[in-house]
């Protein structure tokens, strides 16, 4: 039997702070302590009876209440104060993947170059959070001290659509955030490109066959 504490901070403010402790039993993770829901948790039949009687018991509940305060809460400057001193913000880009046979498009959302480790990415349609469709890989090292991850959002534009992809990182006084508008395709991009190089060539042909007949005229005219 042992057991794992850990202490979650996902800001200075102790009111955000989150007490953990993992119980194991014969390597089998069986109940679990979190101070934001306030008791244990069971997560196997014995681990079920156990957390009954840990939270039953005032004493336990009360030792989970002074831990927390003394391991976390009273620490959360420095922690904070420490990782400033290491610290890197990170950098994104929102582009297209390839298309699937699903799905019209895949919306790639790459953050790089950050550090601490713990970053959250989310995707927005129109204002309201994506949840479906939506997959992310691990948190990558670059060979250095920072870190990239990169999420995926499988998705079926409509015309007008605005998708976000938000990034929170302790770097970041607030979210950052790249945008995405499915009003231009990119097959509506390639043609109106392409329209675009044609009707130039068609200006450019157009302009040196002028300043050619220009030319012939006017030695045709000198000539006489």
């Amino acid at each position: 039997m042992f057991a794992d504490f850990c202490c979650v901070m996902h800001s200075r403010d102790p009111k955000t702070v989150e007490y953990l402790i993992d119980w194991y039993f014969n390597k089998e993770f069986t109940m679990q302590y979190n101070s934001t829901v306030g008791k244990w948790t069971g997560l196997t039949p014995a681990g079920l009876i156990t957390a009954s009687q840990f939270n039953e018991d005032k004493f336990d509940v009360d030792q989970r209440k002074a831990e927390k305060q003394l391991t976390c809460v009273n620490n959360v400057d420095a922690v904070f104060n420490g990782v400033q001193e290491n610290i890197a913000a990170p950098s994104m880009t929102l582009q297209e993947g390839d298309h699937t046979s699903t799905h019209d498009t895949i919306l790639v959302c790459s953050v790089y170059d950050f550090y601490p480790k713990h970053i959250l990415v989310t995707w927005y349609l129109n204002g309201q959070e994506v949840t479906e469709g939506v997959t992310i890989s691990e948190v990558m090292t670059n060979g250095d001290w920072t870190y990239q991850v990169h999420s995926y959002l499988e998705y079926t534009p409509i015309p007008k659509d605005r998708v976000t992809c938000t990034v929170e990182h302790i770097s970041l006084k607030e979210p950052k955030s790249s945008y995405w508008d499915s009003t231009l395709r990119p097959s509506e991009r390639s043609y109106l490109a392409g329209g675009v190089c044609a009707l130039l060539f068609g200006a450019l042909t157009l302009s040196l066959g002028l300043i050619y007949y220009r030319r012939k005229t006017s030695v045709w005219f000198t000539i006489n």
